[in-house]
C-alpha cells in the first residue's frame, strides 16, 4: 500500500532562520505570504542584513588600522618625523574611508562600486584578479 505524498504549503512549514529574524509569536522566521516574489524579497532583506553586519565589521577593522597608524606616529623617534607626517597623513585618510563606508547603505555602496567598474575597468580587473588569487591562497592555507 502506498501513500501519496502531501504538497507542503510553505506558510504552514516556517523556515528557522536566526534570532534576528524572531517574529515574536512563535520564535521563528517565515516569509510572508505572496508567492516567488515575497520569497525573493525576504533573500534579499537577508543578504542586505549580511552584507550590513560585514560592513561594520570591516569598519571596525578599518578604525583598529587607523588607530595602529595612530600609535605608531606617537611613539616614532624624533629622527623619523618626516615618516611621522606621512603615517598621520595616512591615518587620516584611513579615518575617511572608515566614515565614508559606516555612512553609506549597501545600495549606496554597490552603486559605487558600479560606477568605479565603469569608469576604470581595467583597474577593477586587476583588483578582482588580486582578490581572487588572495582568497584562493587563504582557502589553500586552510586546507593545509
Amino acid at each position: 500500500m502506498t501513500m501519496a505524498m502531501q504538497p507542503i504549503d510553505p506558510r504552514a512549514a516556517p523556515i528557522p532562520i536566526d534570532a534576528g529574524d524572531y517574529d515574536g509569536d512563535e520564535g521563528i522566521a517565515t516569509p510572508a505570504a505572496g508567492g516567488f516574489d515575497s520569497l525573493i524579497d525576504f533573500a534579499r532583506k537577508r543578504l542586505v542584513a549580511m552584507v550590513e553586519d560585514a560592513r561594520d565589521a570591516l569598519v571596525g577593522q578599518v578604525r583598529g588600522l587607523k588607530d595602529l597608524a595612530d600609535l605608531l606616529t606617537d611613539n616614532l623617534p624624533e629622527a623619523a618625523q618626516p615618516v611621522a607626517g606621512f603615517v598621520a597623513q595616512a591615518s587620516g585618510s584611513i579615518d575617511q574611508i572608515a566614515d565614508a563606508l559606516s555612512e553609506k547603505s549597501v545600495e549606496e555602496l554597490v552603486d559605487d562600486g558600479r560606477a568605479l567598474v565603469q569608469a576604470q575597468p581595467a583597474a577593477a580587473l586587476a583588483v578582482a584578479i588580486a582578490v581572487g588569487f588572495l582568497a584562493g591562497r587563504m582557502l589553500k592555507a586552510a586546507r593545509d
